[in-house]
């Protein structure tokens, strides 16, 4: 998997290469959670979309139309 955290800060530095491999560092990146073995930016956007479930599911609570 590719980190979108290490690609944003090869982006602040023109002097690196950027294609080089911004592979995931997995147990050594600091936004990893050892108890799911799954990088926490993934799993913040997997809590959302459970949570978007959720809400959609409310009776009585309709879209906004616009």
């Amino acid at each position: 998997m590719k980190c979108p955290l290490l690609l944003a800060g090869y982006n602040a530095q023109p002097s690196i290469d950027l294609t080089a491999p911004i592979d995931c560092l997995k147990e050594e990146c600091a936004w990893w959670l050892q108890d799911v073995n799954l990088c926490a930016i993934k799993d913040i956007a997997l809590e959302l979309r459970i949570l978007q479930l959720r809400v959609a599911n409310i009776p009585g609570i309709e879209p906004k139309k616009e």
